[in-house]
């Protein structure tokens, strides 16, 4: 559990919401509710015992990622690899990035004119 804790807290906001259930439909059932910061903190004096659920809260609308000018190519070319289309991978990404739309979509006919 720490270490899936720990993993998270290096890829997501450790202010994240998320739920630690435990022993789920049995005697000691219960639940554990915080931020993934306080559940690393908390995990660490007490040390996780039995079969656990973990639910994290989904990604707020309001955040956006930073990438740079080869992060963006990589993600585009990992998603037009995927099989999406030019427009669907420049829409995915513009939603994530808040990079104009069209900005994206104008690298990603470089990026297929040019072979990747």
């Amino acid at each position: 559990m720490l270490q899936t804790l720990t993993d998270l807290g290096s890829v997501i906001d450790p202010g994240r919401k998320l739920v630690l259930a435990r022993e789920l439909t049995k005697l000691y059932e219960e639940f554990w509710r915080g931020t993934l910061a306080d559940a690393s903190q908390h995990f660490q004096t007490h040390a996780p015992k039995g079969e656990f659920t973990l639910v994290i809260a989904g990604m707020s609308a309001a955040t956006t990622f930073t990438l740079s000018a080869s992060e963006l190519k990589a993600e585009l070319q990992l998603l037009l690899a995927q099989g999406m289309t030019r427009s669907q991978a420049s829409r995915e990404l513009a939603q994530l990035t808040a990079l104009p739309r069209r900005e994206i979509y104008q690298l990603a006919i470089e990026i297929t004119d040019q072979g990747g």
